[in-house]
């Protein structure tokens, strides 16, 4: 089978996007698929350029131009996804045909000019949905929902996922808001994003070389690792730290990565002595850091619940650690924590109860202890590497033998999706 994926990042990139496809490229190509990869020259973290063209992995790598700014700044990301956008649909036009195009969702909107291209050169095109856009910008406070370029996005959207052969969903939260936004349900398929069992696994704390070099005696590490970004909480969490500083000293939080938020949690924790930052540790080192926590912190910033699954919960999981989540109760998040019993969850602003749920596990190791099997067990059985990589070649298998969407079919839905609609009585018209 020949793929040809398209996304803006791509490994040696930090971005979780791009390390997930990465591995999933890198397997398909293990096992006998031609797979090329369009990706950014910028980086998500800004100012490195990646070369042109690679070869990692078995996989063709092709990076055209586009500028590099990073995400600390919102035009720097509007440039990076213009950029990218403007050429890399030009760049995927020229290779070589494909048997399926799979395309993500990110730069924004990126799988609406990707399925035209699919229905343009009659090639199958499955989208990976990591986060529902407009819905998104919209909960970043980006987009006005009220507003003409919200709604135009909302109907690209709709027509992108009739056109598309399967739609891939990260949770059955987000495939129903996929079917709210026009995705046909009999073509959407969901697959959780994952970890890789065989690169990250419990290691014990007193062989662990990242522990020995961040932490002293007896103190329990509550450990935010990846992307401090807008769509997570981290006041409730730097509060909960407040909170411990006096009731509970061997309490210590550590956030490991970057993020548009980080400025702001590093302010909000300024002379709390409890409270540690720390910068993207190196893919061949996370088996080191993450099994260095005795408990993973994941938030989610309520109305994001079905549009983002933070992907830091798989690699939490296959390093043995329990779970302690800050969010809303219907985030899949939440399901995974309480269903098999992997750790805590409060609601987002309930820091008094987050620095209890910490204390207790910091307090009860036989609870720990326990969460800590159940982690590792429940990664292997459904969220390790392989389980996820099987899933996705039987999805693109089935997208490549499916028959693409012709072009009066795909003009037809996207004339339907900017239709005019009739106003109601209830939007404020009023029969004379």
């Amino acid at each position: 089978m020949r793929v040809l994926a398209v996304n803006q990042f791509y490994p040696p990139d930090h971005a979780a996007t791009g390390q997930l496809l990465g591995e999933l490229c890198a397997d398909l190509a293990a096992g006998g698929d031609e797979v090329t990869v369009v990706a950014s020259s910028g980086t998500y973290l800004g100012g490195q350029k990646l070369p042109g063209r690679d070869l990692l992995d078995g996989v063709h790598v092709i990076r055209p131009w586009a500028t590099s700014f990073g995400k600390a700044s919102r035009r720097g990301r509007l440039s990076d996804y213009l950029s990218f956008w403007a050429t890399a649909l030009g760049r995927a036009a020229r290779v070589a045909r494909p048997d399926v195009i799979l395309a993500l969702t990110t730069p924004p909107m990126i799988a609406a000019g990707v399925v035209a291209l699919g229905v343009a050169r009659r090639i199958p095109v499955t989208t990976w949905v990591q986060d529902v856009y407009p819905e998104v910008a919209a909960a970043f406070g980006v987009l006005d929902e009220r507003g003409a370029p919200y709604r135009a996005l909302l109907r690209t959207a709709a027509a992108t996922h009739g056109a598309t052969c399967r739609v891939v969903a990260l949770s059955d939260g987000m495939a129903e808001r996929l079917v709210a936004q026009g995705a046909p349900r009999s073509r959407i398929r969901v697959i959780q994003n994952w970890a890789d069992g065989n690169l990250i696994f419990p290691v014990e704390h007193g062989e662990n070389p990242f522990r020995q070099a961040h932490l002293s005696g007896d103190s329990f590490l509550a450990m935010y690792s990846g992307n401090l970004g807008v769509g997570h909480d981290m006041a409730t969490l730097i509060d909960a730290a407040r909170l411990l500083r006096e009731r509970d000293p061997r309490v210590q939080l550590v956030f490991v990565g970057e993020g548009a938020r980080k400025a702001e949690a590093e302010r909000r924790a300024q002379g709390l002595g409890n409270v540690r930052f720390l910068p993207y540790q190196r893919k061949s080192d996370l088996r080191f850091s993450l099994a260095a926590a005795d408990v993973h912190l994941v938030s989610l910033n309520e109305g994001l619940q079905g549009l983002l699954v933070p992907s830091k919960v798989y690699g939490a999981l296959a390093s043995g650690r329990p779970i302690c989540y800050v969010g809303p109760a219907s985030c899949e998040v939440a399901r995974v924590v309480e269903s098999h019993g992997v750790g805590l969850a409060v609601r987002n602003g309930d820091s008094e109860g987050l620095a209890s749920a910490l204390s207790r596990l910091a307090n009860d190791r036989g609870l720990w202890a326990a969460m800590c099997l159940k982690a590792r067990s429940i990664f292997l059985e459904r969220f390790d590497r392989p389980v996820a990589v099987a899933q996705f070649r039987q999805v693109l298998s089935e997208a490549a033998q499916s028959q693409p969407t012709r072009v009066g079919s795909a003009v037809r839905m996207f004339r339907a999706a900017f239709a005019p609609k009739p106003r109601t009585i209830a939007e404020g018209h009023v029969d004379a």
